[in-house]
């Protein structure tokens, strides 16, 4: 029993030691958009009413593209209360990175805990090949990592058609 359970620390060791490289990879590549400082900035924002009629919901997102690629997404949901003093309240600040068409990495601001928490989550070409199988179609369904590959890729696809025109 101690020999098995020698083993199975053994293999999680190693597994979280074999992605210890990917991460570095991924930072790196991170630092590197963040660093240029030729990204083309493009804006989409719309807003929709709420049910409630003094209440409005702004989402913005905003493409950082090299040479037609797209390196970096910022999607943001705000509520915009008409007859309030906190007039934005942020509900979700999601950024996304990509290289080569491949979500590689998301940072998303968690509003629900105080002081509002980051989420990070790498990903890689397996998730992509999941998301193309539609193993991730219809998120919401789901919990974690399925909603941020959907709307990633989801991103990814609005930028190539907004590119388009």
């Amino acid at each position: 029993m101690r020999f098995i359970t020698t083993i199975c620390c053994i293999l999680i060791l190693s597994v979280g030691y074999a992605q210890i490289p990917n991460i570095k990879r991924i930072d790196s590549i991170v630092k590197a958009i963040e660093s240029r400082k030729t990204l083309v900035v493009n804006t989409v924002s719309d807003t929709f009413g709420v049910s409630y009629s003094k209440l409005l919901t702004i989402e913005n997102v905003k493409f950082y593209s090299t040479k037609n690629k797209l390196s970096k997404a910022i999607f943001t949901n705000d509520y915009y209360q008409k007859d309030s003093i906190s007039n934005n309240i942020p509900t979700q600040l999601d950024v996304f990175y990509f290289n080569d068409d491949l979500l590689i990495k998301v940072i998303s601001k968690d509003y629900d805990q105080l002081p509002a928490k980051n989420i990070v989550i790498y990903l890689n070409e397996k998730d992509l090949k999941k998301y193309i199988d539609k193993k991730t179609v219809n998120a919401s369904r789901y919990e974690g990592v399925n909603y941020f590959i959907e709307l990633g890729y989801n991103l990814l696809n609005e930028f190539k058609a907004l590119s388009k025109k």
